[in-house]
């Protein structure tokens, strides 16, 4: 279960915008300036402004009108990013934090953990979900 943490440059704005972008095409094939504002709560403007900022940072191509997709640059972000989240989510839920908070906590925590520390937490999942008894000792520990 290795994944790749990239050092982190990006801010958590920007790691959201490439996230929803990469989700988008995933799902869609493509990601509008509406679909990135209606997934994000913001007015399209502001989507707009991000998405010229992303395209000078080299993280995106954008053709105004016809679409935009990921530079390698950005899809290693965004990966990195949904990496990171579902590393801590699962954590979580290992320690039994409900599904809903589990997914909250995580998209802040992903946009702040150091990747030695994801890291590690990666190894400790990976290591209770190959030994369930220890899995069990500290749920009821947690839980008692």
């Amino acid at each position: 279960m290795t994944r790749a943490i990239q050092a982190r440059l990006e801010t958590p704005r920007l790691e959201d915008y490439l996230e929803v972008i990469y989700h988008l095409i995933q799902d869609k094939g493509d990601a509008s300036v509406v679909d990135i504002a209606e997934r994000l709560g913001v007015k399209p403007p502001t989507v707009t402004s991000m998405v010229q900022k992303l395209a000078k940072g080299d993280y995106l191509l954008h053709e105004p009108y016809r679409g935009m997709r990921l530079t390698a640059k950005g899809e290693k972000v965004a990966r990195s990013v949904i990496s990171r989240h579902s590393i801590v989510e699962e954590f979580l839920a290992i320690l039994g934090v409900a599904e809903g908070t589990a997914h909250q906590d995580a998209e802040g925590i992903e946009h702040y953990i150091h990747p030695v520390t994801i890291r590690k937490i990666e190894r400790l999942v990976d290591f209770l979900s190959q030994n369930p008894s220890s899995l069990e000792a500290i749920r009821d520990y947690i839980d008692g």
